[in-house]
């Protein structure tokens, strides 16, 4: 009787064992797809998808001669110091700005401002980004591949909204660039890929970005003062399609300007600590993500040791592009009300990719207009 005993305690633990970890053994078959606890999700941002080049995007990389065959002879011609200059047409009508980039051989990219004769279809001046979705969709992540190796960038929230970027089915891209007042199209930048990289308007989160040379025929201080005459003239073309008044650039302002500029980039140690000093000089390197501006509390300690007023200041590198970079400023929240003061005066300054923006209070003092003999 004592060794049934023993022997039915026996079974009965192993029978209790084999119900408990049947599932453990002998899993049930599932056609299901099993759930996990940290599911991937499908991706959002997927890479962009081109639309069909119309309008200037078809010009973008064609020849000088072709493109100056139906455009004409440029009003101006100003050089950056690098390895492009700018050219300026005004073939058909005053109600449209018209620049290009050009190694002297082929278009790398056209900016306009304005609506006229030149077609930016299928954009127009005025359009919303309502009106912009209809065409494409609006993509947060480019990844593009440049000599055998991958670029990827990344469009923040105010990029999407006021900054977009389009690409064509021939390579090239176009940089919007929507008003902060309205949300309506006020430029349009179109670019070749190599053009886009050396701008980089975007955060770059992978890989290199490509470096404009330094040009080895033209002076840099004459390149300086051509580069300050056309970043007046952008913002006084944009005012003026805005409908405020001239801002004037400032002999005493500009003075100020030049002298912080050379300030800033001379006694980069005197300003900023170690850290910020390695922010800057790694902006103008091909590994950049983003372009380097000063902080507030950095451009008040300067200012006070120069003994400058001002209401406004602007310190950006590097800077190759005046035209694109104060387009990039109007959709800016935090620098379009500046831009757009009604009674203010500026100084501009570069020292080769450094800018200098100075605003200050109107006092009515002498100004020089810079737009007197050519646009």
């Amino acid at each position: 009787m004592k060794r049934r005993g023993v022997l039915f305690c026996c079974m009965f633990i192993l029978a209790l064992v084999l119900v408990y970890l049947q599932p453990v053994f002998f899993q049930p078959v599932s056609h299901s797809r099993p759930v996990l606890d940290n599911p991937v999700k499908a991706p959002t941002n997927l890479n962009y998808e081109p639309i069909k080049a119309d309008g200037l995007a078809k010009a973008i990389g064609e020849s000088l001669s072709d493109f100056e065959e139906e455009f004409g002879s440029p009003i101006r011609t100003y050089r950056t110091g690098y390895d492009f200059e700018v050219r300026v047409y005004n073939h058909l009508d005053d109600q449209q700005y018209l620049e290009i980039n050009t190694d002297g051989e082929s278009v790398q990219a056209i900016k306009v401002i304005g609506q006229g004769g030149a077609s930016l279809a299928p954009f127009s001046i005025g359009m919303t980004m309502t009106d912009l979705t209809e065409i494409t969709m609006i993509y947060p992540n480019f990844t593009l591949k440049q000599n055998d190796r991958s670029v990827s960038f990344e469009l923040m929230e105010q990029d999407m909204n006021y900054r977009p970027l389009v690409a064509f089915d021939n390579g090239t891209f176009a940089v919007l660039f929507f008003d902060q007042t309205n949300s309506e199209l006020v430029a349009v930048a179109y670019l070749d890929q190599a053009t886009l990289l050396k701008l980089s308007p975007y955060q770059l989160t992978e890989g290199e970005l490509l470096t404009f040379q330094e040009s080895q025929t033209v002076d840099q201080e004459t390149a300086d003062l051509e580069k300050e005459t056309l970043a007046f003239v952008i913002i006084e073309k944009v005012r003026n399609q805005k409908g405020l008044e001239s801002m004037g650039m400032s002999l005493d302002t500009h003075k100020e300007a030049k002298e912080l500029v050379q300030e800033i980039t001379n006694n980069l140690s005197d300003h900023l600590t170690s850290q910020r000093i390695h922010a800057y000089q790694k902006a103008l390197t091909s590994e950049r993500t983003s372009n380097f501006t000063l902080t507030p509390e950095e451009w008040r300690d300067i200012l006070k040791e120069k003994e400058i007023d001002t209401t406004s200041t602007i310190f950006e590198a590097p800077v190759y592009d005046p035209t694109f970079t104060i387009l990039s400023w109007y959709s800016d929240p935090t620098i379009y009300p500046a831009l757009s003061n009604q009674t203010q005066k500026i100084g501009i300054a570069f020292s080769k990719e450094n800018m200098v923006v100075l605003i200050q209070e109107d006092e009515n003092e002498h100004t020089e207009d810079s737009t007197s003999d050519d646009l």
